[in-house]
């Protein structure tokens, strides 16, 4: 169940054998902010999701409730109790008070408040992506369990492109909702210093977001739309088709609770240029990608164009070294680490 931010979702649908139900919170004519739209969408869903949360309770045989605090919490923690459903919670990463610059001001004031729910005992236990975050939350004063599962994706429909789907060729290729923290304005100011350079070269941007215009115009302002194609929301055999046939993925961001997009694009053996990141680095082989500190803009043109100048000198930009890290991320394995401690939940509760 989830916060229904675009109004083309269907309310009801079904994926790899997974019933996905889409919880509309606000009124489609507010799309017309869009900025509003898609941050009242999220805010609001534990209010308007408790209905239909309690009536799936009451209706439905459920083992155990995962809450994935992407960016909140739900109010399933409360009501889990009452059915003797156990709920782990989904926490992506820990917030200190840099959250208010990350995230727009009432988004990140939320993120530092509905924290303390890991602090109150309301959970079964907590699973996190990587160690850091563990340590973080236990010094934060997390008492419950909290596992280490990282997130998985499904390596193999990466290896090759769709045969049913075709994608555009870009030079330079990013994947991202369009939102502050992922830093594609920061992607576009290098775009401008690369595209001096080479006036031809092309960036596409897949994904939507409250900041599309704003990006827009940024792009406008700084003498690129020639070089940039915004090609909003795309499905994921789209995604894996632009991932094969662009040269470079690119990630921007300003910060990452995982990088599942630098697994997705390193599954397909493309080059990774991103952010140098802690979790970042963490992920990326050193060669053949690049990581550069995004908030510089010469710093990150330079970093593309050192790929770029690879590819136009005829260097194979199909990476092994990244196809064979993704692999450690397969659904197979993170499944079964993720069962382990599901299993372990319920055996305690």
């Amino acid at each position: 169940m989830a916060s229904r931010t675009d109004p083309e979702l269907p309310q009801r649908r079904v994926s790899n054998g997974v019933r996905i139900r889409t919880v509309k919170c606000v009124p489609d004519f507010l799309q017309r902010a869009p900025t509003l739209h898609f941050y009242l969408a999220r805010s609001l869903f534990p209010l308007v999701s408790l209905p239909i949360l309690l009536a799936t309770l009451f209706s439905d045989d459920i083992d155990i409730i995962v809450d994935n605090h992407t960016p909140h919490p739900s109010l399933v923690a409360f009501l889990g109790p009452l059915f003797s459903v156990p709920v782990v919670a989904l926490v992506h990463e820990y917030h200190d008070r840099s959250a208010i610059q990350k995230y727009p001001l009432p988004v990140g004031v939320i993120q530092l408040l509905v924290q303390n729910f890991l602090r109150i005992r309301l959970y079964a236990a907590v699973i996190v992506p990587r160690e850091e975050t563990q340590e973080e939350l236990r010094g934060y004063g997390t008492s419950i369990p909290i596992h280490v599962v990282p997130n998985g994706l499904d390596v193999d429909t990466y290896l090759e492109p769709p045969a049913t789907v075709e994608a555009e060729s870009f030079d330079f290729i990013v994947v991202s909702r369009l939102v502050h923290r992922k830093g594609i304005d920061q992607l576009l100011e290098a775009m401008a210093l690369v595209a001096a350079e080479y006036p031809s070269v092309q960036l596409g941007i897949a994904g939507s977001g409250p900041e599309q215009d704003r990006l827009e115009r940024q792009a406008a302002e700084l003498g690129i739309w020639e070089n940039v194609t915004f090609l909003g929301f795309v499905s994921e055999e789209r995604k894996r088709a632009l991932l094969h046939e662009s040269s470079v993925f690119v990630l921007p961001s300003r910060q990452e609770g995982f990088g599942i997009a630098v697994l997705e694009a390193m599954a397909t053996g493309t080059q990774v240029v991103a952010n140098d990141l802690d979790i970042i680095r963490r992920l990326v082989p050193e060669e053949p990608n690049r990581l550069a500190d995004a908030s510089d803009p010469e710093a990150f043109a330079t970093a593309m164009m050192d790929v770029l100048n690879e590819e136009r000198d005829g260097e194979q930009l199909s990476t092994p070294e990244n196809r064979e890290e993704a692999e450690r991320y397969s659904l197979d394995r993170v499944g079964e680490q993720a069962t382990s401690v599901y299993d372990q939940v319920r055996v305690h509760t």
